[in-house]
């Protein structure tokens, strides 16, 4: 599968009342492979490595739906299977999401996979992580070269996204906000891995950083202090700013 494009909603959108992401995605031949053709090995390795997935009860609404739907007669298209598991993962990270939809998207073989998430990093993760595992449960003869020459070790993967996940979770008097904002149904926006929270939109919005408002200096302080979410807040607005980036392994250095 070839990734041609991927978008964040933040807030309502043509495809939900709610953020999504939407992963374009390019079958190529695997468009005459789903899940029926490629077997009982991939579905059993797939629910193995993902056990949350024989819960879901896709259009059967049911525990065990998803599973079935994999099984009965020709199965169900890879790109349905990689929203599943994207979801599944995000559940496994924390975030109680569940909506996802998997669309025919113009060219032959292509499609929109369509799925809910509350953090845009962890939901961007899911999805990537979701791709590499259904490629790397593929036959020896469907898989791309890369991943034939790279040993994918999905168990360190797993533990590296959770990991990440639970260092951008909120603290306790934020998420207390958060639900009450949630309550009252007001749009609510993380943005960026601290605690800066939008609320609501446009010229309405307000912001807050842990227990400080917008209404305060406070916050505009902090983020001209911080290069990294200075770049980014002038970046959003469409101002032109260089690129860089924080990078936490040596492993990720550009060369």
């Amino acid at each position: 599968m070839e990734v041609k494009s991927i978008v964040a909603y933040e807030g309502p959108n043509i495809h939900a009342h709610f953020p999504v992401i939407r992963y374009t995605v390019d079958m190529g031949v695997l468009e005459e492979w789903p899940t029926g053709r490629l077997g009982q090995r991939f579905i059993d390795g797939l629910v193995g490595y993902l056990p949350g997935l024989a819960q879901h009860g896709c259009s059967y609404q049911s525990p065990g739906g998803r599973v079935r739907r994999m099984t009965e007669g020709d199965g169900t298209w890879l790109g349905h299977v990689m929203e599943h598991a994207a979801i599944e993962l995000q559940k496994m990270a924390g975030s109680d999401v569940s909506f996802g939809k998997t669309r025919v998207a113009g060219p032959h073989g292509h499609y929109d996979v369509i799925y809910e998430y509350h953090e845009e990093a962890v939901g961007r993760q899911a999805g990537d992580l979701a791709l590499a595992l259904i490629e790397h449960l593929l036959p020896a003869e469907l898989k791309p070269q890369t991943d034939i020459e790279t040993q994918f070790d999905f168990e360190q993967e797993l533990d590296d996204f959770l990991r990440d996940a639970r260092s951008r979770e909120v603290g306790p008097s934020t998420a207390a906000l958060m639900k009450a904002v949630a309550d009252r149904a007001i749009p609510c926006t993380r943005m960026n891995a601290d605690s800066l929270i939008r609320l609501g939109y446009g010229r309405f919005q307000k912001r807050i950083k842990a227990t400080l408002t917008s209404e305060t200096r406070q916050l505009a302080v902090d983020i001209a202090s911080d290069k990294e979410e200075t770049n980014r807040t002038l970046r959003d607005a469409g101002l032109p700013v260089t690129m860089d980036s924080n990078l936490r392994h040596l492993s990720n250095t550009p060369i």
